[in-house]
């Protein structure tokens, strides 16, 4: 919920997508060096493998969330990245890992799609201009990271080779290419915002966040997981209030009551 909110002010800076997402892979490429020269992890990585690994969570994906931020509120993320992703992994393992859902499944799913729709009304009605399409780049989002849940899985990928494809490999694609086509605007803003970024962009979520992730699906499972990260909505919305001065209306908050049942009811059917 912290990452959402921080990565809203971020794009609300004079910092542009490109800086946001150099902070994220620069920070995190430098960070994860030693592991990667102790473990490493490329020896038991097949290439097509650290492609798609590196691709899934790479400067794509984070083009599409940075975008959306522009575009949609804090609280908006929370709904169509993190609420749909329960929705979005089963309907891909059910397609490629066969995975059998339920009745309940299918209630709770529509729960959350019901809680989505009722948030975009609210966007419509606040008058919020393009949050529409600030979502449809969330939701773009959600499907990458909603394969990337169900690939670590079935393919279960180790702690290293994910600190490697995910950080490492996209420090050294991306970072030399934003250095010669990307002016940056780093003078432009205060000291603490640089810094507020650089911890949430480049550790907090490239490192903690995808490390207990990869955790989590080898624990409990993708469904579950996904279940779990979508219960973020409710703080997201509260954090975005006192942060940004951002408010859902009636209707935004009655779609926050309809997905949080549907991803309780998601994660405890899945953990049964």
């Amino acid at each position: 919920s912290s990452w959402i909110v921080a990565s809203r002010y971020g794009v609300l800076t004079a910092l542009s997508i490109t800086d946001l997402i150099a902070i994220r892979f620069g920070i995190s490429g430098l960070v994860v060096l030693p592991f990667v020269i102790y473990y490493k992890p490329w020896k038991t990585l097949t290439l097509f493998r650290t492609i798609i690994y590196s691709f899934l969570l790479g400067p794509v994906y984070m083009t599409f969330v940075f975008s959306g931020f522009v575009y949609a509120p804090a609280s908006h993320s929370a709904v169509f990245f993190n609420g749909f992703l329960p929705f979005l992994t089963l309907l891909i393992s059910l397609v490629w890992l066969k995975e059998k859902i339920s009745n309940l499944q299918f209630f709770s799913v529509f729960l959350i799609l019901l809680g989505a729709f009722l948030i975009l009304l609210d966007g419509a009605k606040l008058n919020i201009e393009n949050s529409w399409f600030g979502d449809l780049l969330f939701l773009i989002a959600g499907l990458l990271f909603a394969i990337y849940i169900v690939v670590s899985r079935a393919w279960k990928i180790t702690i290293p080779e994910l600190i490697f494809c995910t950080a490492f490999i996209n420090f050294l694609i991306y970072i030399p290419l934003w250095i010669i086509f990307f002016p940056n605007n780093f003078s432009s803003i205060s000291n603490i915002d640089l810094f507020t970024q650089i911890i949430f962009q480049g550790i907090v979520p490239n490192l903690i966040g995808l490390l207990l992730v990869t955790i989590a699906v080898k624990k409990i499972g993708p469904a579950p997981t996904s279940a779990f990260l979508a219960g973020v909505p409710a703080t997201a919305s509260i954090l975005s209030i006192f942060i940004l001065g951002e408010y859902l209306g009636v209707q935004g908050w009655l779609g926050i009551l309809s997905i949080t049942p549907g991803i309780l009811f998601l994660a405890l059917i899945n953990n049964n």
